[in-house]
């Protein structure tokens, strides 16, 4: 089965990544105290609910990798159907401009600027290090993760991970060994889990690691090779059908099994099933509702998502701390706190995304795959590379 000629956008992707990012920002957001709640008036039964759809939230995290897995074997089996091959190094300067300009001016924000915001921020030297050197998750893993407006971004250590590593093994095994290597991914994070299980290791040791944390990546690599750049002929009441069970999923898992211990080796393995199952219930080849508002917003949130990972945990530290209106005095109730935080996680977000990361972007598109013979593209870009940076420009 060969390749679609012409690269096709699915705005419906950046409106998953917009619920990702969403179900992390409320894991971050919502207390975890049973209490606060009660004492607000609502019942222990709502509560209960509430704080366990808090934390599956914290599993949008594997939504992402599945999405980040599907969207760049889509990319390199794409590349190599159209070339015969796919260049590594292009790969590695595409991935480099989308993420670092972003990634290291707020890690640089973290050391210079945070500290005389919030005198309480512990990023210590071992955590600037690590996360320098996008090996932040496992110094998570070893001393916890820090007190920091930066904590959240050691998922971004197993992204770039994952990116170094991928391609490399496409090329040195084939792409047509796709099935075999993600079968091999599986196992080796069920092996982890069951290791770390055995051993007693006590979290995020296990939730930063990114040995045990493979499971939606590799079912991403898997999608994406098994539909061949083809979105999934399925009726729509079918797709609500997938899209309930993989959310009923997440709150599942998080209600009944944990993040370490025996029954994770089987959360992570649910959770990733249930990304994979997701991304099957919303791809589609067309989806004219998501051009028109206020749907095209949530494309749009999606395009930034990026930009809203990264600074929401600082939006929220901004916002919880202001407890009334300025100049006006009015008290500022926990929710509007709530809202206030993730305005200003899409303020700073879209000011990053036209300013700072828009400029990497189209000089990103000089190393776009061609569809003919050069492995990298001048400024002339063809037709279908404009499609390109629509679909991967995230």
């Amino acid at each position: 089965m060969r390749y679609p000629t012409r690269f096709e956008y699915h705005p419906e992707l950046d409106v998953l990544r917009f619920v990702a990012f969403l179900g992390v920002f409320m894991h971050h957001a919502l207390p975890r105290d049973a209490g606060l709640y009660i004492r607000n008036g609502l019942s222990p039964a709502a509560t209960q609910w509430l704080l366990t759809a808090k934390e599956a939230g914290a599993f949008g995290l594997d939504l992402f990798f599945a999405l980040s897995a599907y969207l760049i074997t889509e990319l390199l089996l794409r590349e190599h159907a159209n070339r015969g091959t796919f260049s590594v190094s292009a790969f590695y300067i595409r991935r480099a401009l989308r993420i670092w300009p972003l990634y290291f001016t707020f890690i640089a924000f973290t050391i210079l600027i945070v500290p005389t915001i919030f005198p309480k921020e512990n990023f210590g030297l071992i955590y600037i290090v690590s996360f320098l050197l996008f090996a932040g998750n496992w110094a998570c893993a070893a001393n916890g993760i820090p007190f920091s407006v930066a904590g959240p971004l050691w998922s971004i250590s197993v992204e770039e991970q994952f990116y170094i590593g991928w391609p490399l093994l496409l090329r040195f095994f084939g792409v047509n060994r796709i099935k075999q290597l993600a079968v091999t991914l599986l196992l080796v994070a069920l092996l982890t889990r069951i290791v770390l299980a055995a051993y007693e290791i006590k979290h995020p040791a296990v939730w930063c690691n990114t040995l045990a944390r493979l499971d939606p990546i590799a079912l991403g690599a898997l999608l994406a090779f098994t539909l061949h750049g083809r979105a999934p002929k399925i009726h729509n009441i079918l797709r609500v059908v997938l899209g309930a069970v993989a959310l009923a999923s997440w709150w599942l898992i998080a209600r009944y099994l944990g993040q370490d211990g025996r029954s994770s080796v089987a959360t992570y393995a649910i959770s990733g099933l249930a990304s994979v199952v997701l991304l099957v219930a919303v791809i589609k080849s067309e989806v004219p509702l998501l051009r028109v508002p206020p749907f095209s917003w949530l494309v749009y949130l999606g395009r930034i998502s990026y930009g809203l990972y990264v600074f929401h945990l600082f939006a929220l530290a901004m916002m919880m701390n202001v407890l009334f209106v300025p100049l006006l005095g009015i008290p500022l109730s926990f929710p509007l706190r709530v809202l206030s935080s993730f305005l200003l996680t899409v303020g700073l977000a879209a000011t990053s995304y036209s300013w700072l990361e828009q400029p990497f972007l189209k000089l990103k598109e000089r190393f776009s795959p061609d569809q003919k013979s050069s492995p990298i593209l001048s400024r002339s870009s063809t037709s279908s590379t404009s499609s390109y940076k629509t679909l991967w420009g995230s």
